[in-house]
């Protein structure tokens, strides 16, 4: 079974979107709300759903630049900001958050903090390693987006965290 988890940037404030399954059969979750729904690639090229509710959606899916999905539904086509969470953070680094001067680092999935390479006080260049963190057997490295001070460090080594969590807050060196 695969899982995917992604950022979908619609009118209102970016939302988690979870796919999991496989060849044909797959769970969407978006708002809470999990909708099973059966997949279909047709002898054109189009991808015909059919969810559990009944309803079914033909169409073709073409990627375009990171983080954006050209759907063409109907003969309409319509830009879809969709993107995995890592890859959505950075192409948005900068337009959230400006206004307090503070950057939120979180972790992007669930895993163990390995390394914390700094303290509270600290200076931070842009794209200095804070934290090490591993998940799914892989060290990833978490990295400042901007310069600025280290306010506040909310892990520590060896612990546990899940998605979403708060790791470290910098104030942003421009304010």
């Amino acid at each position: 079974m695969r899982r995917l988890e992604l950022i979908f940037r619609g009118d209102g404030e970016p939302e988690p979107v979870r796919l999991e399954g496989g060849p044909g059969s797959w769970r969407f979750t978006r708002n809470g709300v999990t909708r099973d729904v059966s997949v279909a690639r047709l002898p054109d090229g189009r991808l015909s759903l059919l969810f559990s509710d009944g309803r079914q959606i033909s169409g073709r899916a073409r990627p375009l630049t990171m983080g954006r999905i050209e759907v063409v539904v109907a003969g309409s086509p319509r830009m879809v900001a969709l993107a995995d969470p890592l890859n959505d953070r950075l192409s948005h680094a900068g337009t959230e958050g400006g206004a307090s001067g503070e950057e939120e680092i979180r972790a992007l999935m669930p895993g163990r903090v390995v390394e914390v390479r700094v303290v509270e006080g600290d200076s931070v260049a842009a794209g200095q390693v804070l934290i090490v963190l591993e998940a799914m057997k892989m060290q990833n490295e978490i990295r400042a987006e901007g310069a600025g001070i280290v306010t506040r460090c909310a892990v520590s080594a060896g612990e546990a965290v899940d998605g979403g969590t708060l790791m470290v807050v910098i104030r942003n060196s421009k304010t």
